[in-house]
């Protein structure tokens, strides 16, 4: 690992609000370290999420999470409350203790053993439980609780029960139904209403249910807020549009990942092992019979009562709340200046030091400042609200208050508007994407005709929506994933394009190559500065072809879901048209077989011009035809994986010259080790691999290692260099059968040469 802290984050959709604003507040506190952050953005545990369209093939995100190891994070952030909301206990926690052995940190749920960062979900059901109780009068409250398996749903219902316990008040078990935290409540808020007769209010324990519960409310013709009153909890996108305004409880995920993140210097020093528990508040609106906005606690909230005093405390509060964990941010700094600006103003309007037009001034300047673009409306709404109930305070009489609602209804409608606005531009910001890829797409199409597949051209121009870099990874053939199956994770991928501040890249054959792990270090990204950056698969139905990574900036997250499917349909439509062009190839040749002889042709096109050995598309070749030949069909063969253990010291030090020099003798230790008859080939900057029959002998793997150990004595002498040419073996024997797959033997010896090379590294430090 580098000096500069590699973080991964866990989570499911990135299209899920809460999930989106999550990963933003993780992002803010990595700026903060100067650290990367790594987002692995799966789905779900257990059953999917039945508010999407289609999730038969939703598991295939699930493939991300195998992705994590110790050699390329150095902690892990699990979004579990959201990943595992549908799962039992059990298999939350086989999950988590599969991760790699880093340090691992729950969010939004706890799992015994682990540090954890959650909500404080006992306060926020308490204030609400209470609001219904006190202002509202309801006694006779049902509550649709999450699955009773998830530890913040078990401690919500236990603080339900507990306020109501304090207020005097007895809950019936028939008052109590469970649901699973999405849309799919309509059976149980159904059971919940033919089971109470008279109940005067619902609570759900998230408001994704209370969606659900709106359509049973009105399917029994019961009115939100007047028959029956109705509060969730989170605080989602969705929630202040819902018909009526759902109340709800305030949680901001952005707050509580960037307090876990800005602590990971506690996690990794095991300084902090315990529960952190970020705050929540009463977010009241009409679906519990409120008429508007409660003041006094706005007021209490923001201390509004010091504006015309010590207005420090008071503008504090409104940028907190407003903002967030934003507050304080670069791109947040004109919009807070413009918001202090204006509670300044419109203070010295209400202490008569200002008139109308300048407060009018300040508002133009607060609304063209982009605040919107960081903060709801609602929330803006409400601030202007208790600033307009302050000024009625400071400023009484009937002549003043028909000025302050006059002022601030324009003020209301100039922010509708701005609203709207932006709105079209988010819209118009969506179909960009669309109309970029599918155009890019049909050119791709026609350009495939033409030989290979142009990878590098799926990838451009996605700069202009936002994806600063792009890194589109291929497996090594198709590999298929299929539900309910182990799915293994190939050890090897191949770099086919990526794009970066100087244009799309085509890596050459040699450079293709690289472990899986390396998706977000290797060569071609660069280290000089921090960076956030996602990976998701790219398949259609069971198919899995590959990782697309994106380096991107949290505002422009929402891009990246809908980029990785267009390039996924585009990739199943451009391989089948390959393997058309593979066919019509084929033919092709077998014409020209008997019109002219290819065969100096066809060994230029499969060798390594360096080495002088196979290179990696001719070993494929010619190893495949050997293993599947009838003839072999049953006999003992070996694959063996070599990797030099020094190249880079070698070029750093002494030169490329010295470089290709090492990787020719290596090629000649090789040659050595093996008989004329065998296959060898340079398949990467500094790998090669062999295939040999071995007939019965025993213990093969020792014996080549052995072998291939003393001739490299023997060429270190004869070169007489000042540095040592060394390789590291995996070995991997197997029967030689059609029905064979050489990737998976390549990625069975890569793994024993890991294995081999790790142990070195522990041994010597380095790989000298």
């Amino acid at each position: 690992m580098g000096e500069r802290l590699n973080i991964g984050f866990l989570v499911d959709d990135l299209n899920n609000y809460f999930t989106n604003q999550a990963c933003k507040g993780a992002e803010m506190a990595a700026q903060v370290l100067d650290a990367n952050l790594f987002i692995y953005p799966g789905h779900y545990l257990g059953t999917p999420d039945g508010r999407y369209e289609s999730t038969e093939f939703e598991y295939q995100y699930n493939t991300l999470f195998t992705l994590p190891t110790e050699h390329n994070l150095d902690i892990i952030y699990v979004l579990l409350g959201t990943i595992g909301s549908r799962a039992e206990y059990e298999e939350q926690r086989r999950f988590i203790d599969s991760l790699p052995d880093v340090p691992v940190v729950t969010l939004f749920a706890e799992v015994e053993g682990y540090p954890s960062v959650t909500f404080d979900n006992r306060s926020g059901i308490e204030r609400i439980t209470r609001h219904l109780v006190r202002r509202h009068g309801a006694r006779q409250i049902g509550y649709v609780s999450g699955p009773d398996t998830n530890r913040d749903s078990r401690e919500r219902l236990e603080a339900f029960l507990s306020v109501m316990e304090s207020e005097g008040i007895k809950v019936d078990d028939r008052q109590i139904v469970y649901g699973d935290f999405t849309e799919n409540s309509v059976d149980v808020v159904n059971k919940l209403l033919d089971d109470n007769d008279y109940l005067e209010a619902v609570i759900f324990a998230n408001d994704s249910m209370a969606v659900g519960g709106y359509k049973v409310f009105a399917q029994r013709g019961l009115s939100v807020g007047k028959d029956i009153l109705v509060a969730g909890f989170d605080d989602d996108i969705f929630s202040s549009s819902m018909t009526p305004p759902l109340t709800t409880v305030e949680a901001s995920s952005a707050d509580l990942t960037y307090q876990a993140v800005l602590s990971a210097g506690d996690f990794l020093s095991e300084k902090s092992q315990g529960s952190i528990a970020v705050e929540t508040y009463l977010v009241q609106r009409n679906s519990c019979g409120c008429d508007s906005l409660d003041q006094k606690d706005m007021r209490d909230r923001l201390h509004t009562e010091l504006l015309a005093g010590d207005d420090d405390l008071c503008i504090e509060a409104i940028k907190k709340y407003l903002f967030g964990v934003y507050a304080g941010d670069a791109e947040t700094a004109d919009s807070e200046a413009a918001i202090v600006d204006f509670c300044r103003v419109f203070e010295d309007y209400v202490s008569a030091s200002a008139i109308r037009d300048e407060v009018d001034e300040s508002f133009g300047r607060l609304v063209n400042s982009g605040i919107l673009q960081h903060v709801g409306v609602e929330r803006l709404f409400n601030v202007l609200r208790t600033l307009r109930a302050e000024g009625e305070i400071i400023l009484p009489g009937s002549d003043n208050m028909i000025k302050l609602n006059d002022m601030f209804s324009d003020y209301y409608r100039s922010l509708s508007l701005k609203g709207l606005s932006m709105m079209g531009g988010y819209v118009s910001r969506r179909d960009r994407i669309s109309r970029l890829v599918n155009k890019q797409t049909g050119d791709i199409f026609i350009m495939s005709n033409e030989g290979e597949i142009p990878y590098s051209h799926l990838i451009e121009g996605l700069d202009a929506v936002g994806l600063e870099r792009t890194y589109l990874y291929m497996f090594q053939g198709n590999s298929r994933n299929t539900a309910g199956e182990q799915w293994r994770c190939p050890k090897s991928v191949l770099l086919k394009a990526f794009a970066d501040d100087c244009g799309v890249h085509t890596p050459h054959d040699q450079q293709q190559l690289l472990r899986t792990e390396q998706l977000f270090t290797n060569e071609f990204i660069s280290d000089e500065k921090r960076r956030t950056m996602t990976v998701l698969p790219l398949f259609v139905g069971e198919e899995l072809y590959g990782f697309v990574v994106n380096e991107v900036d949290s505002t422009d997250l929402s891009s990246v879901s809908m980029v990785a499917f267009q390039l996924s349909v585009s990739l199943k439509s451009l391989l089948m048209i390959e393997e058309q062009n593979k066919v019509k190839q084929e033919l092709q040749n077998s014409l020209e077989k008997f019109m002219r002889d290819n065969s100096l042709l066809s060994k230029e096109a499969k060798q390594d011009e360096l080495t002088g050995l196979y290179n990696r598309r001719g070993f494929l070749e010619a190893s495949k035809e050997a293993i599947t030949d009838r003839h072999n069909i049953g006999k003992k063969a070996i694959i063996c994986y070599a990797d030099m253990d020094n190249l880079k010291m070698i070029n750093d030090k002494f030169g490329h010259d010295d470089g290709d020099f090492a990787l020719r003798e290596t090629a000649s230790i090789l040659k050595d080790a093996f008989r004329n008859t065998d296959t060898l080939g340079r398949i990467g900057g500094d790998e090669f691999v062999a295939f040999a029959l071995i007939g019965e002998l025993e213990n093969y793997e020792q014996r080549i290692k052995d072998r291939v150990n003393e001739i490299t004595v023997k060429h270190n002498e004869a070169a007489g260099k000042p540095y040592p040419i060394e390789m590291s073996l995996g070995v991997c024997e197997f029967e030689c059968s059609d029905s064979i797959d050489i990737y998976d033997l390549l990625d069975q010896a890569d793994e024993k040469l890991y294995v081999e090379k790790t142990a070195k590294k522990r041994k010597n430090g380095s790989y000298r």
